[in-house]
């Protein structure tokens, strides 16, 4: 249930330690600044999803289980979904730390399996329905996250504003400043495109008896805004409005960070 007892690293310890941590469910939740992003994000679920229901709340993808916990504690009942054993592992223990239940799935997007559900709201954060890597994973996950839903159930989905992101010279996000023990490491995210897929690299560099770098790539579908409206009209979801942010300013694709999608699944 906790995750395996290891010492963290610091200056005296070897370059393979260091990078095994990069390559953990543990080090993606370190290297988060969770008190801000819960603060940004809560308030917003909360206020979409309204008052707690019967059926619960879906959050698909919910890797360490942060937003999972604090959705705990505001009183909803709470499914994690997440195709990552490890993560689920890191979001058992955060639950624990935390003193709040939630029923945990290691499934991806479209094997959510038949029993569970239907839901009150699904949330898909962190880029998480992008992560599904092709047009073809996104929009069978889009399909999935939707027939968990009851009628009148919203459905939440933050993904890069991609227009954007690929208008931009670099393509560069960060820094990020993390300390882990008595070493700090700072990263930067940088990214490429090729068509619709998107390669994600992250870079960090360490002094650790000099400077070092580890590099981790992983790829993307840039989503549209016109391919979310279409996936969500293809299945039985009105779409409500679109946002560019957490503080809900209206979406401008040229401008945006983010592209949020709020919709409504139709009644039958």
């Amino acid at each position: 249930m906790f995750i395996e007892s290891r010492d963290m690293p610091n200056k005296n310890e070897s370059n393979r330690q260091t990078q095994d941590l990069f390559a953990s469910a543990r080090w993606y939740d370190l290297g988060i600044n969770w008190e801000a992003r819960l603060k940004r994000e809560v308030p917003v679920l909360c206020d979409v999803f309204g008052p707690p229901g019967g059926h619960g709340l879906l959050d698909a993808a919910c890797g360490p289980g942060r937003q999972l916990g604090a959705m705990a504690e505001a009183g909803y009942h709470m499914t994690g979904l997440d195709a990552s054993a490890d993560m689920l592992t890191v979001s058992r223990a955060n639950l624990a730390e935390r003193g709040v239940e939630a029923t945990l799935i290691a499934s991806p997007f479209d094997g959510i399996p038949s029993d569970t559900g239907p839901f009150d709201g699904i949330y898909c954060i962190g880029n998480s329905l992008a992560a599904t890597g092709s047009l073809q994973a996104a929009e069978r996950s889009l399909g999935a996250l939707a027939s968990a839903l009851v009628p009148g159930g919203k459905l939440f989905v933050q993904i890069l504003n991609f227009e954007k992101l690929r208008n931009e010279q670099p393509r560069v996000r960060g820094p990020r400043v993390r300390r882990v023990g008595e070493t700090e490491y700072i990263s930067a995210r940088v990214f490429a495109f090729q068509g619709d897929a998107v390669e994600v690299t992250n870079v960090t560099f360490w002094n650790e008896r000099g400077w070092r770098q580890y590099a981790r790539s992983a790829s993307l579908y840039a989503i549209s805004r016109q391919q979310m409206t279409d996936w969500c009209e293809a299945n039985a979801l009105a779409v409500d409005v679109t946002y560019g942010n957490y503080n809900r300013d209206p979406f401008d694709p040229a401008a945006s960070d983010d592209l949020i999608v709020v919709a409504t699944r139709k009644e039958a």
